[in-house]
Parts: C-alpha cells; sequence; structure tokens
C-alpha cells in the first residue's frame, strides 16, 4: 500500500492486479489516511421559473417541457470531485372527473426529445367505491436532472411524480392538490465547470383540468473533492 497525498493506493498482490484494487478500479481505494477538513464549494441556483401548463378547455397538452431551475459549479480545483445536487419544488394541480369518464391530455405535436434514463416513481392511487360510474383522475409528470459541460448534454437521472384518483360513485370526482416534490443526486464529476438544469415534461393527465403547475424551484449544489492531488 502507498500513498498519494492523502488517499492510498493498493500495491500489487497475488489476487489483484497493479494498481486495481479488488481488480476493479485504479490506483484510488479512496480512504482518507487521517481525518482531514476539504474543500466545499456551493453554489445556489440561478434562474428559476414557475411552470405553468397549457391547458385547452380542461385539457392539459402533454409533452409540454420547461426548464424550472439550473446552476453552475465549477469544480476544476477539486482533485476526484462529487458533487451533490439538491433540488425542491411544489407541485399544484386542481382537476375534476365528471361523469362518464374524464378526459385526458391532448398530444402535442411529436414524442419527447431525447433518451429516457431509468425513472425513479412516486406513485399514489386513490379508490372510493360507492356504486355507479369509474371516473378518474390521473396526472402524471417527469423530472430530469440534465448536465452540460463543454457543450456535451446529458440527463444524469429522471424522477417520474405520478397521482391517480379513482372514484365508483355518481358524483363528480374533485381535487385539489398542492404538495413538495424534492429530490437529491450525487454525481462523480469530472473537473469540469458544468451547468446541472432540472427539467420538467407533462407525461400523460386522465380528468378536466383547471391548473396543473410546478412553482417555487430551486436547485443548488455542493462539491468536494475525494482527496487532494
Amino acid at each position: 500500500m502507498g500513498y498519494i497525498g492523502d488517499c492510498y493506493y493498493c500495491e500489487p498482490s497475488e489476487n489483484n492486479e497493479q494498481g486495481k484494487p479488488n481488480g476493479k478500479e485504479k490506483n484510488f481505494c479512496l480512504f482518507a489516511k487521517h481525518p482531514k477538513p476539504k474543500e466545499i464549494l456551493m453554489e445556489c441556483g440561478c434562474n428559476p421559473q414557475d411552470a405553468h401548463f397549457e391547458i385547452y378547455g380542461g385539457w392539459v397538452k402533454r409533452y409540454q417541457k420547461f426548464v424550472l431551475d439550473k446552476v453552475i459549479i465549477d469544480t476544476t480545483c477539486l482533485c476526484r470531485p462529487i458533487v451533490k445536487i439538491e433540488f425542491s419544488s411544489l407541485i399544484y394541480f386542481k382537476g375534476e372527473a365528471k361523469n362518464g369518464g374524464g378526459g385526458g391530455g391532448r398530444a402535442a405535436e411529436g414524442e419527447p426529445d431525447g433518451e429516457m434514463l431509468p425513472e425513479i416513481e412516486a406513485e399514489t392511487e386513490t379508490t372510493v367505491r360507492s356504486g355507479g360510474g369509474d371516473k378518474e383522475l390521473e396526472i402524471d409528470l417527469l423530472f430530469e436532472l440534465v448536465k452540460v459541460c463543454k457543450g456535451n448534454e446529458e440527463t444524469v437521472q429522471s424522477w417520474r411524480y405520478k397521482k391517480r384518483y379513482e372514484i365508483e360513485c355518481n358524483d363528480d370526482l374533485e381535487v385539489v392538490s398542492s404538495e413538495p416534490f424534492t429530490v437529491t443526486f450525487c454525481d462523480r464529476a469530472c473537473s469540469d465547470c458544468c451547468e446541472y438544469k432540472m427539467i420538467v415534461r407533462g407525461k400523460d393527465f386522465d380528468g378536466c383540468f383547471d391548473a396543473v403547475r410546478v412553482i417555487k424551484p430551486d436547485i443548488s449544489a455542493i462539491a468536494q473533492g475525494l482527496c487532494d492531488c
């Protein structure tokens, strides 16, 4: 075992290739030689924008896309940086499913662009049964964290927000909801100046809506080097 700065690397052994701890990584086992405070960078979002989805006669236009907030963080001074992104917002919607079915999202021209990552879902379903016809109210949103470095853009993580309400009675179903949506993500980044932005897309809607909004978006970034170079 040898040391480079505050990190050590593994010496070769019979079961370990040169410079590959456990035969997987090269040079660094990423254990600190001794506890030592390290430099921390913190940046706040610079351009928050509320998302107000377009609605026509109760129908929500699908595949609308909004950039909620963005943050720029420069980690060129850090060695093997790790960046933690924190995002919070408030999702508000008001909708109604009437007798005989509800409605649905109106498709925009084309489908969402870009390759989708596996989504982390936050789904809730509420059912009330009293006889009569089925009525549903559903909202489905996709949040994407996009990183831009040197002009190259990639989606590093995505989250799915899905709410579904179902009622089996003769009455109309009206829902007014306002709840926080908060996520965090840790990115093992390269030493570079990069922009992170949170995007929301409307995926699907079922029901007659008066309003669908994502408001008070806030994004921030904290970065720290794993070791001293």
